[in-house]
């Protein structure tokens, strides 16, 4: 197994279904929350974006990615767990599915299990790193 310095965000995302596989539903139905929160706010949210690293179009580019491997992947994400990682956490995708992680273990719905590992694997995240050419 590699150390977690030297896992990617995929790796990290599939050690997290594997470890609580129960929790997936309640992340999947968490993060199409707020899929629908960023989605129905979007001029709002667009209009009162300050010049981040990351433009507004593109923070709502990866919502629509994860909103669209959601739907298109619907209940498998809660039993195939490489899919899961694959589907949320590859690439830039993952910026979307972190920030949800973390915004997740604030409520009182997030399992005290799920928060630790969430925060263990990524909080404080390194910058994003996809899995094509990573060994």
């Amino acid at each position: 197994m590699k150390s977690l310095e030297r896992m990617n965000n995929v790796e990290k995302g599939k050690m997290l279904a594997d470890l609580l596989p129960e929790e997936l539903p309640n992340i999947t139905l968490f993060i199409s929350k707020e899929i629908e929160r960023f989605l129905k706010n979007e001029e709002q949210n667009k209009s009162a974006w300050k010049g981040t690293l990351i433009t507004a179009n593109f923070w709502y580019s990866l919502v629509r990615n994860v909103e669209n491997a959601i739907q298109k992947c619907g209940s498998r994400l809660h039993t195939n767990h490489r899919w899961f990682a694959d589907q949320l956490f590859d690439g830039y995708n993952a910026l979307f599915t972190i920030h949800c992680l973390i915004e997740y273990t604030a409520t009182t719905q997030c399992n005290p299990k799920l928060k630790l590992g969430i925060h263990f694997l990524f909080d404080g995240a390194e910058p994003i790193h996809t899995t094509k050419g990573d060994k």
